[in-house]
């Protein structure tokens, strides 16, 4: 039987080969998975021997990753702030960065926000990374977590309750702020940005996940700029907080729709881990 060692070194050799991103931390994982080790075993047990059958489920799992499927949808989940999420085909696979939108959500909440109970729209919730973690964290907040599709609202679902926080995040569906019973105090937001053109240009792996959580239209604005008439119409409360994941290159337009939308707030732009204008924060209660 071969040793972790070489099945690591091999699993890495292979997909490097294929010029599979990231082939070294993929490698890894998929070891961890099979062998059902902690990361910390893959170092301390490197002379330990792969039974064939691991071997074997190894084998399926590099072949299919092989077709540029990403690793989430092959193995089921994907880690996000620290929690495990059921991932499918229905929904997009949680990106890093989305993380940052994660962290400032918490941020605003915990410093500025001066209420008893937070209300809060996490649209287009997806796998309900955003609204698992909020719930996590945020004890005394209530959660909206909003989506347009019955599949991506079952995994939504599946996360919430096996987090344990579905007494705290309501599931509706509808369109961005549409189905919302009351204004909130918050609106957190990943929606489709690329724009349409752009999706067959990019790595294999993006060609997987459905386009509905992708393509935002000509421009990649079409959502966001929607997004942003809802809460001017009574779904933000008067003092409420907007905050729009985004491309770079959007922020430009999307500030200048906040700023006739919204003309008391305090619009600014929080960089990525990348250093990449990513996140527009649109600060109501600042203006006043």
């Amino acid at each position: 039987m071969p040793s972790l060692r070489n099945v690591l070194q091999q699993t890495h050799r292979t997909l490097e080969a294929s010029g599979i991103p990231d082939a070294r931390l993929e490698a890894e994982v998929m070891v961890m998975n099979v062998m059902r080790f902690p990361r910390a075993a893959l170092f301390s047990e490197q002379e330990a021997e792969v039974p064939a059958q691991q071997e074997q489920a190894l084998a399926q799992i590099v072949d299919r990753r092989l077709t540029r499927e990403p690793l989430a949808y092959i193995l089921g989940y994907k880690e996000f702030y620290g929690v495990n999420l059921l991932v499918n085909g229905d929904v997009l696979i949680p990106r890093p960065e989305t993380e940052s939108l994660v962290e400032h959500a918490l941020f605003m909440a915990l410093m500025g926000m001066e209420t008893p109970e937070l209300v809060i729209a996490d649209v287009g919730t997806g796998t309900g990374a955003v609204a698992v973690n909020l719930a996590i964290h945020l004890a005394m907040a209530r959660i909206y977590a909003i989506d347009n599709f019955d599949p991506v609202l079952d995994v939504a679902n599946y996360n919430i309750r096996s987090h344990n926080v579905s007494d705290r995040v309501t599931l509706l569906k509808g369109d961005l702020l549409e189905p919302l019973p009351e204004p909130v105090d918050l609106v957190v937001a990943n929606l489709p940005y690329l724009p349409t053109a752009r999706i067959p240009t990019l790595q294999p792996e993006i060609q997987w996940e459905p386009a509905a959580a992708l393509d935002g239209g000509p421009e990649g604005l079409d959502l966001m700029m929607r997004l942003l008439e809802q809460a001017a119409d009574g779904k933000l409360k008067e003092q409420g907080i907007i905050l729009l994941e985004m491309d770079p290159e959007q922020v430009a337009p999307v500030t200048e729709r906040a700023g006739q939308l919204f003309p008391s707030a305090e619009v600014s732009v929080e960089k990525d881990l990348a250093q990449l204008d990513r996140m527009l924060v649109i600060n109501c209660a600042a203006g006043h």
